[in-house]
C-alpha cells in the first residue's frame, strides 16, 4: 500500500471516530438525531490555553498548580439524598454543597459545609424560582452544576456522588471534559447538559 492510500485509509479512520464521538455527545445530551452537526463539531474545537487537547484534564491541571484536591469520599450522611419540598434546589460550587430555596418570597442559600460563601448560583436561582411559580419540587439527589465548574468537572461529579446525588444537570461547555473523565461517573449519575438558562427550564421540565 503506498503511503497516500495509507494516510487516505487513516484520514478515514480519523473521520469514523469524529462521527461517533459526535453522536455520543449529541446522546448525553439529549440532542435529537436530527440536530446539525456543527453545532457539536464547534463544542470539538481545542481549547485556546490547549492547542493540541481537546479537554482539560481537571486532575493534571490542579496537581501542577499544587491545588489541594478535594476530599471525594463517601460522606458519612449525603446532602443530596435529602428529600426537596417546593421551591428548593441543590447545587454545587468550588466542591461544595449548596440548597437554594425560596421561604416568604425571601431567597435563602444553605452551606452545607458552613465555610464558603456561594457566588455562583445565577442557574440555581433560575429554577428554584421556576418551581416556586409553578409550585412544583425538584427531585431529591438532582443537583445543578454552575458555569464555574468548566475545567473541574470530573471532580466535581465526583463529589456529587459522594453527597448522594443521582442526577446533574451541567454546562454544556463542559461536556467534552467528559471524553476524558472516568467511565463510572457516566453509569452513576443521569448526566443532563443545558446551554441557556432558558434551555436548562426546558431540560428541567421536560416530560
Amino acid at each position: 500500500m503506498s503511503d497516500l492510500s495509507e494516510l487516505i485509509k487513516i484520514n478515514k479512520n480519523i473521520e469514523a471516530q469524529n462521527e461517533e464521538i459526535i453522536r455520543l455527545l449529541k446522546k448525553i445530551a439529549g440532542e435529537d438525531e436530527k440536530t446539525p452537526k456543527n453545532i457539536v463539531e464547534n463544542q470539538l474545537k481545542p481549547f485556546p490555553e490547549h492547542p493540541f487537547d481537546f479537554s482539560t484534564l481537571a486532575y493534571d491541571d490542579l496537581e501542577e498548580e499544587e491545588v489541594e484536591l478535594p476530599d471525594v469520599s463517601e460522606v458519612e450522611n449525603p446532602h443530596f439524598e435529602e428529600s426537596l419540598d417546593i421551591g428548593e434546589v441543590y447545587f454545587m460550587q468550588d466542591f461544595n454543597p449548596f440548597k437554594i430555596s425560596i421561604k416568604n418570597n425571601e431567597l435563602i442559600i444553605d452551606n452545607f459545609d458552613g465555610s464558603h460563601k456561594a457566588s455562583d448560583y445565577n442557574m440555581a436561582q433560575v429554577v428554584v424560582n421556576e418551581l416556586a411559580k409553578n409550585n412544583k419540587s425538584f427531585d431529591e439527589s438532582t443537583v445543578i452544576l454552575p458555569e464555574s465548574v468548566s475545567g473541574n468537572l470530573a471532580l466535581t461529579l465526583e463529589k456529587c456522588i459522594a453527597e448522594g446525588a443521582k442526577k446533574v444537570f451541567g454546562p454544556w461547555k463542559s461536556m467534552m471534559e467528559l471524553l476524558n473523565a472516568p467511565e463510572y461517573l457516566q453509569t452513576k449519575l443521569q448526566l443532563d447538559f443545558y446551554k441557556t438558562e432558558d434551555h436548562l427550564i426546558e431540560r428541567v421540565f421536560k416530560e
